[in-house]
Order: structure tokens, then sequence, then C-alpha cells
């Protein structure tokens, strides 16, 4: 995909990509999770998985460690560089949807509706493409 390519965070020298972000976005949430827990709830697989997190550790946005009794389960924490990731991205998107409904707020009610409209018959158009 076309989205997938571009970054959506480049500070300081760390440019990461969608499903970095995302996968570090799972990381974050705290709970000890495997490799292929965070494929089934990111809905990717898990060489995927597997190839993302060898990305973010060559990144230092993670540090991944393997379970002694279970050799084959490997999870993974964020560094201070992947909790600083994870917060401006999450600062970018919060300032992205306050100003969107800023913009939405501002429509005169005329305005919504013809977008409402639009978005409705939109939806019906792709939902026929198959």
């Amino acid at each position: 995909m076309l989205l997938e390519k571009r970054s959506i965070l480049n500070r300081e020298a760390l440019r990461l990509y969608p499903s970095e972000i995302h996968l570090l976005q799972v990381i974050g949430e705290g709970t000890d999770i495997s490799a292929g827990e965070m494929a089934r709830k990111l809905g990717i697989s898990n060489g995927a998985v597997s190839q993302t997190l060898n990305r973010l550790e060559k990144k230092g946005a993670i540090r991944k460690t393997k379970d002694p009794a279970l050799k084959n389960r490997l999870s993974a924490s964020l560094t201070e560089v992947g909790h600083k990731a994870v917060r401006q991205f999450e600062q970018g998107q919060e300032a992205t949807m306050k100003a969107f409904s800023r913009y939405l707020s501002g429509l005169s009610e005329r305005e919504r509706k013809v977008i409402e409209e639009f978005l409705s018959r939109l939806e019906l158009f792709l939902k026929n493409l198959g």
C-alpha cells in the first residue's frame, strides 16, 4: 500500500512508518504479549511482526527478550526512544483531531448536510465496487 511507504514520524533521525508506530503502540500498552499475540491484535502475519520488531530494535525503539522457559516466546518492551516516539505520534494525532473538530464546528448546518449526503453516497458507491 502506498501509505505504508510514507513515514509518519520523522524526528531526531528516527523515521517510523505506520506499521512500526502501530506495533510500538501495541507494545506500549504495557501488557506482556508475545509476537504471535501482537500479530493477531494487528491483523498481520507473524513474519510481518518479526520483521518489524527487528527494524524497531535496530532503530533503538524497542528491546526484545526471549523467555528462557519458552524458547519460542519473544516479547518486546519500549526503550526511552520508543516511548518518546509513541508520545510524539499520539500528540500529533490529537492535534490533528482537534484541528479537524474546529473545522467541522465552523460549518453551517447546510454544509454539514451536504457532506453527510456525500459520504453516504460514497459509502454506497464503495460497497458496490466489491
